[in-house]
């Protein structure tokens, strides 16, 4: 059964360019550096929209197969240490283009997969 972590957020004030960089280049650094994030099944980035006060809110999903995976990852990364360093480097929670009170971090599990249309 998989599990998903998903944090949302809003954009900080004035910062929609360096939002869309720090995004781009937080995917283009995970692309290229699968290694360190094995247990990380699927990365999504979303936004949603027309969806009244809740519009513009920022989503990435991270998919792992299992909750124990979830934590070894957290373990590992730790705080941020070794290789995981470079990661907070291009981590946009501290470039400055989110409102951190807007923030929301949920753990979901998937229920019925087998009967998903994929």
């Amino acid at each position: 059964m998989s599990v998903f972590e998903v944090e949302s957020w809003l954009m900080a004030e004035g910062q929609e360019e360096r939002h869309a960089e720090a995004m781009k280049g937080w995917l283009t650094f995970v692309n290229q550096n699968r290694g360190l994030f094995k247990e990380w099944k699927s990365v999504r980035y979303f936004v949603k929209t027309f969806a009244g006060e809740e519009s513009e809110r920022h989503f990435v999903m991270w998919e792992y197969d299992s909750l124990a995976d979830f934590e070894a990852y957290k373990k590992r990364r730790g705080d941020y240490e070794g290789p995981y360093a470079a990661y907070k480097e291009h981590d946009p929670y501290y470039m400055g283009v989110f409102q951190h009170g807007s923030m929301r971090m949920e753990v979901w599990k998937d229920l019925d997969r087998d009967l998903w249309v994929e």
